[in-house]
């Protein structure tokens, strides 16, 4: 690959919709199961969250193991690509099947939709941990990974956006609302699973690998791979920093529901305006994000947008019932501060991969991808835990047909989405402080890892 190249606009949007795919169902999950299974399926928020906490952790160690054999994979379609090709229809069909409800006997229930999450993640981490090592190898230029990032970003935040209001719009809009949520569920999962399926193989078509790297085994076994990969700095001070910056994106997914529609009462037939809000700023921000990256460095930029974000996390704590126009303004300036949150991290990500290649001598895109999302998942999964266990413990009541909780449990609410969400941006604030990574390091680290193949040559 010359140095210079331009990746095609055109592989930048397939690219990008490999994400919109990604999180059209994930961000259907993020924001609307747990709320699903507990007013709808009525499994009690502690057991909502023992399911997603198996679930979760389970995919944690199947990312793993996929980020290992992507490395070691070769095929006519390359490492990570084929992955996408035959995991895209699975993917949809058991994303549908979260959103059927089998009967109403609560341990049937519980068991069911423990298997239906397992089923979805373990599919779910054979498409995006392939998925997210595939941009490493589409480009090494340090500029071009911002640009794809980017585009990837601007399809995730649209991902997210359709599914935020999409799901709220066919639940609550096409059907009248919550005595219709068994029978339109069902439906969105229908739609959303064809979609997701869709996208994905409209991914595998439209992009390729350019990086053509030997299929990899661990050299030396797991343990001395993990602790060689654990001792690059960057590495490390990496995946603590998105670790924290997307287990705070989780809490803020799974709490928002409960917040707009038990804490402020936000109507039902707005709830898909109120939901689109944040996305649709979100989206329109990822551009100037990209731009103040560029010109103050991803890291610096990042922090900005980390403190930013923690001006509408605290309104939450005092938000109004049933005050449209505030909780309007919190949706405005969450929108701001996610868009950074998401874009800059998931860009800063892949050039650590070049800090390894030069460390230890081998280039690994799904062993980091897949130790890092191993985290990640572990994290979230036992963060969600605590805080439905928190709802369910200050007295939230499961598939409530009045529609009202305890005040005891509404304050919960705004206490985990808003401070624990908060407090976990600060975190990852912190680390993204002192990591060493620049554009001047980073093509420092791309001239030596050159110098050492030509002299090996």
């Amino acid at each position: 690959m010359k140095e210079g190249f331009v990746v095609p606009a055109r592989e930048k949007v397939a690219f990008g919709l490999g994400d919109f795919a990604n999180n059209l169902s994930m961000t259907a999950i993020n924001f609307y199961f747990i709320f699903f299974i507990v007013n709808v399926a009525g499994i009690p928020a502690v057991l909502a969250g023992v399911i997603y906490w198996v679930s979760r952790t389970v995919a944690a160690c199947t990312d793993l193991l996929m980020g290992i054999v992507s490395d070691r994979t070769s095929s006519r379609f390359g490492r990570r690509r084929v992955y996408l090709l035959f995991g895209a229809i699975p993917l949809g069909i058991f994303f549908f099947l979260l959103w059927f409800i089998p009967g109403r006997a609560l341990a049937g229930n519980f068991i069911y939709y423990l298997c239906a999450m397992l089923l979805f993640n373990v599919t779910f981490s054979l498409v995006t941990i392939p998925y997210n090592s595939l941009m490493p190898e589409l480009t090494q230029s340090y500029d071009e990974r911002t640009s794809i990032s980017g585009f990837r970003m601007a399809f995730s935040f649209l991902g997210n956006l359709v599914a935020a209001a999409g799901v709220a719009l066919i639940v609550d809009n096409l059907y009248p609302g919550r005595g219709s949520y068994p029978s339109s569920y069902p439906v969105m999962g229908i739609i959303f699973g064809a979609a997701t399926s869709l996208f994905v193989l409209i991914t595998f078509l439209g992009t390729k690998e350019r990086i053509h790297a030997q299929a990899e085994k661990i050299l030396g076994g797991f343990w001395n791979a993990l602790r060689s990969l654990w001792k690059v700095r960057e590495v490390r001070l990496m995946i603590i920093l998105f670790v924290f910056n997307q287990v705070a994106a989780d809490i803020f997914m799974a709490m928002v529901i409960f917040f707009l529609k038990d804490v402020v009462r936000i109507p039902d037939d707005i709830t898909s305006i109120v939901m689109a809000i944040p996305l649709v700023i979100a989206v329109a921000a990822a551009p100037l994000w990209v731009f103040i990256g560029g010109k103050l460095g991803k890291k610096r930029a990042y922090v900005v947008g980390a403190i930013f974000f923690l001006i509408p996390l605290l309104m939450v704590l005092v938000a109004p019932v049933g005050n449209v126009s505030i909780v309007i303004v919190i949706a405005v300036l969450m929108g701001i501060g996610s868009s950074a949150t998401q874009v800059l991290p998931w860009s800063m990500l892949p050039d650590v991969v070049e800090f390894d290649e030069l460390a230890n001598g081998v280039r690994r895109e799904g062993f980091f991808m897949g130790i890092t999302q191993l985290t990640y998942k572990a994290s979230s999964a036992l963060v969600i835990l605590v805080a439905t266990a928190l709802i369910g413990a200050f007295g939230y009541i499961e598939n409530n047909p009045t529609g009202t909780q305890p005040a005891s449990a509404l304050m919960a609410v705004r206490i985990v989405l808003g401070l624990g969400t908060a407090v976990f941006y600060l975190i990852a604030a912190l680390f993204a402080r002192f990591l060493p990574l620049t554009r001047e390091r980073f093509e420092e680290t791309k001239r030596l890892i050159e110098e050492r193949k030509a002299k090996g040559a």
